[in-house]
Parts: C-alpha cells; sequence; structure tokens
C-alpha cells in the first residue's frame, strides 16, 4: 500500500531544511582506566601487559605516572612545555606547531582524583628506542595529550525533510568544517556525509525502482493482547 502510494506520487517534495553548527568535544585528561580500554580494545594490548608497558615507560621517564584516576589538570600545569617536548617527532609535529603559534586550549573540566594527574607524555621517544608495543602505547598517549589540548571538532550539519504520496522521509548530511582534536585523532573524526544542496519547495522525480524492506514488531502480553506494528523501510535512487 504504501509503495503504490509513494509511486504513484512519483516525486519527492523538500518541505523542510535544517542546517546548524554542531561540535564534537574533545575527550578529557587520560586516566589508568581509560588507557587500559584504549590498548585493549583499539591497540590488541591485554591490561595487564599494557600496565606494564605504562609502568616501564614511566621509569624510563617517557610518560608520567600511570596509575591515577584523575583526568583533570592542575592549574599550574605547563602544557606549552609538554607540547613543546613532542615538536620534533614528524608524526604530529605539524599538530603541536599549530598549537605552539596559534595557542593551544586547556583542557576541558574533568574529575580530580587527588592523586595524580592524568597521564602525560614528558619526554620525547622514538620508534627505534622502543619495542613495538611500547610505541604503540606511548604513540596513543602522546596522540591523546595533543589531541585534549586541541579545539573542539565543529560541523555542520543539514537534515532535510521530504514528502511524497502523504508519507513523509528524511536524511542528514555531515560537512566538517573545523577537525580539531580529531586531525590527530582520526579514529575520532566525524564522518562526513555531503548531501545536494536543496531548497524548501524542490522537488526530485523518483526514477528507478523502490526496494523495500518490511520490519515487522509483534508485541504481546500475558492477557494475550498483542500489537502489530508493520513499518516501511524505503530507499529509493534518486536523480
Amino acid at each position: 500500500m504504501f509503495q503504490k502510494m509513494v509511486t504513484g506520487d512519483g516525486i519527492l517534495k523538500v518541505t523542510d531544511i535544517s542546517v546548524k553548527e554542531e561540535c564534537k568535544a574533545r575527550p578529557p585528561g587520560l586516566n589508568t582506566i581509560n588507557l587500559l580500554k584504549v590498548a585493549s580494545s583499539a591497540l590488541g594490548i591485554g591490561p595487564q601487559i599494557a600496565m606494564h608497558l605504562a609502568e616501564r615507560l614511566y621509569t624510563q621517564g617517557f610518560i608520567s605516572y600511570p596509575r591515577t584516576e584523575s583526568t583533570a589538570y592542575p592549574s599550574s600545569f605547563d602544557f606549552r612545555s609538554a607540547l613543546a617536548a613532542l615538536v620534533h617527532n614528524p608524526l604530529w609535529t605539524n599538530d603541536v606547531r599549530a598549537l605552539l603559534d596559534a595557542g593551544f586550549v586547556k583542557p576541558k573540566q574533568g574529575h580530580d582524583a587527588g592523586d595524580h594527574p592524568p597521564i602525560t607524555p614528558m619526554r620525547l621517544a622514538t620508534e627505534e628506542t622502543l619495542d613495538t608495543d611500547a610505541w604503540r602505547l606511548y604513540q596513543y598517549i602522546c596522540q591523546h595529550f595533543i589531541g585534549i589540548a586541541s579545539p573542539d571538532c565543529r560541523y555542520m550539519r543539514t537534515s532535510i525533510e521530504f514528502a511524497s504520496g502523504g508519507e513523509a522521509f528524511h536524511c542528514v548530511g555531515y560537512r566538517v568544517t573545523s577537525k580539531g582534536f580529531t586531525s590527530i585523532m582520526p579514529w575520532l573524526a566525524v564522518s562526513e556525509n555531503n548531501i545536494p544542496a536543496f531548497k524548501k519547495g524542490d522537488t526530485v522525480s523518483i526514477h528507478k525502482d523502490i526496494y523495500e524492506v518490511w520490519l515487522v514488531n509483534l508485541l504481546t502480553s500475558h492477557e494475550l493482547t498483542f500489537y502489530l506494528g508493520m513499518k516501511v523501510l524505503i530507499v529509493m535512487v534518486l536523480h
């Protein structure tokens, strides 16, 4: 029935357009729990091994004390010196120089557990001076620290409402205007999805097959009454 209503109409009409700027906030300082989570889920390093590597990096003077619950830095922390210590690594030299030249952003307020500051790189290491897993863990700590001193990621969100055959449809597009911290932490980047420029009242012809997926939700209760809901997801190829 819904398919016939839409195909009988033959066009989609733009009924509403919403465009607004949104931002994705940079993360707070890095504590032990979050480091171990990232090591396990993203780096494939188990918690016990990751903690051993972090402690070794600490004793070698490459990072601060790795056992901390805090994600907030003290007001007196010298971010400029910490960033300057990382500037000569080619993997992130452009990001660090940009922060030192244009002005870094102090990290967002986090949680101060009253123990130790968040895990922070203290001096520059190279891939040659560390074994593979220790380098990967150190690299993440550096990227995280640079990220928390970077601006938020900003993007434009465009939402377009369509109507056809008495049915409503919508699509959403994202366009990044400032990468911010996702430049150094690309795995947290906003996925861009550019959609064509429309104006309210524009019409688009439906010119190819309509594919349908039927999603059936069946609800029953102990009283043996039921509610059957049928929803149709129609994917259209437009020109």
